[in-house]
């Protein structure tokens, strides 16, 4: 390994160390700023008289700090995990030891992938455990029996190991055949592949984890289609998922697209929130689907994609310049460098978040906006969020370095505020989105 590999490591981790720490002081100040709030009351008021923030509960604060070690956590072992087949030399020795077996590419590739994910999985098992079962239920979030957690989670697992193993061996017979420009082509193949997977995920994938059923309330189910003839959707389905053999958290959800449209709820959003509220968030799902996101995410996506999947070759090719064959190859179409690219990947998805949850914000805003205009609900939209937050132990507002970095949708205090001020009608002014709503 020459000396320049061995100073960008370096370099790395101490602008990871910088990173972490940062997070940690801007998070911890944030949240005795919180604490020192409400110190002196319970409520904290907003542009709208009638709605306060209550003040984050013991748990929340614990769950905030635990939320964010676990997230660090993760990061660091994302990226451990390939480092350590790559760094050790257990990825050469398993592409040799598959290539003693078949002289088959297709073959090949498709069993160092399912090997490596299977590696893979079983390292990843004792943090997706903590953080997926043991501490949702140390919180108080999770109805989830252990049998449906190792289900889920199986399943999950063996989805994307499916899919992995019957087309990894494209992008590496792409990278041989155009090593100079395959991160072209796979940036856009994977725009139709994502058009692809939205559409019949919600068919054939998401029913694995939970059944889609009909609305029980059936005076709410009228309430939300009256809502959707309001907009310019046109046809989309609305279905309940019974969530709360899972969890005791809120959510609701867009998915599919052409056939496969639909909102979901959760089971336990419906029960625990009123029908006006309910309305509001599915207003906010419409709003999606009005402002055509699920397609400029396609569209972005792609081309993301291609712009990471450059950086991912460059990089790539440089550091195994500079290992000196440490790795046990020296191509990136050989198929031992898929931690490589992994590790990379990971590295420019982290770099990437700031600018893709930002846009997700920016949309999420737009959907709340969309919402308020289609409803002219404000307090059940604001009573909406504040409930939603509640049962999810979040506080207000994160530290700013962790909310740049992580949140995707606007923070709570945001989305209350703009709600309390936002009533264009009531000052005979034009709706933004006035040419979505009939």
């Amino acid at each position: 390994m020459k000396r320049e590999l061995r100073l960008a490591i370096l370099v790395a981790a101490i602008l990871m160390t910088a990173f972490i720490l940062t997070v940690a002081v801007t998070e911890k100040s944030n949240m005795n700023s919180i604490r020192e709030y409400y110190s002196t009351q319970q409520l904290q008021k907003t542009a709208d008289s009638n709605i306060s923030l209550p003040a984050p509960s013991k748990d929340a604060y614990e769950f905030e700090a635990n939320k964010v070690t676990v997230w660090i956590i993760s990061i660091l072992w994302g990226m451990a995990v390939p480092a350590f087949f790559l760094f050790s030399g257990l990825s050469a020795r398993l592409r040799k030891w598959i290539d003693s077996k078949t002289s088959s590419f297709i073959i090949s590739a498709a069993l160092f992938f399912l090997i490596y994910s299977v590696y893979s999985f079983l390292l990843n098992l004792p943090l997706d455990f903590y953080s997926g079962f043991i501490r949702l239920h140390s919180f108080g979030l999770s109805n989830q029996t252990f049998a449906k957690w190792v289900s889920d989670s199986l399943i999950s697992a063996g989805i994307s190991t499916l899919i992995g193993t019957i087309i990894v061996w494209v992008p590496y017979l792409v990278i041989r055949k155009s090593p100079k420009r395959w991160w072209l082509y796979i940036g856009l193949l994977s725009i139709p592949a994502m058009t692809f997977m939205m559409y019949i995920s919600p068919l054939y994938i998401d029913p694995l984890f939970n059944k889609y059923i009909p609305l029980k309330n059936k005076t709410l189910e009228t309430e939300i289609y009256q809502l959707l003839d309001k907009t310019t959707i046109g046809n989309c389905q609305i279905y309940g998922i019974e969530k709360s053999v899972d969890t005791k958290q809120m959510n609701a959800y867009m998915t599919g697209m052409f056939g496969s449209k639909r909102i979901v709820l959760w089971d336990t959003t419906m029960n625990n929130l009123d029908d006006k509220e309910v309305l509001t968030i599915v207003a906010h799902e419409m709003g999606h689907y009005a402002l055509g996101h699920i397609w400029k995410g396609i569209l972005l996506g792609g081309l993301l994609t291609i712009i990471g999947l450059f950086i991912v070759n460059k990089v790539s090719l440089w550091i195994i310049a500079k290992s000196g064959g440490t790795f046990g190859f020296t191509k990136l179409g050989d198929i031992a460098s898929l931690p490589l690219l992994f590790l990379v990947f990971n590295l420019v998805m982290f770099a990437a978040n700031p600018i893709i949850n930002g846009v997700s914000r920016y949309q999420e805003h737009q959907a709340d906006t969309y919402a308020l205009e289609l409803t002219k609900d404000n307090y059940s939209f604001s009573s909406s969020m504040i409930k939603l937050h509640q049962t999810s132990l979040s506080l207000p507002n994160p530290g700013p370095v962790y909310e740049f970095w992580v949140y995707d949708h606007p923070t709570l205090k945001e989305r209350v505020d703009f709600a309390a001020s936002y009533k264009p009608w009531e000052k005979n002014k034009p709706l933004e989105f006035r040419e979505y709503i009939k």
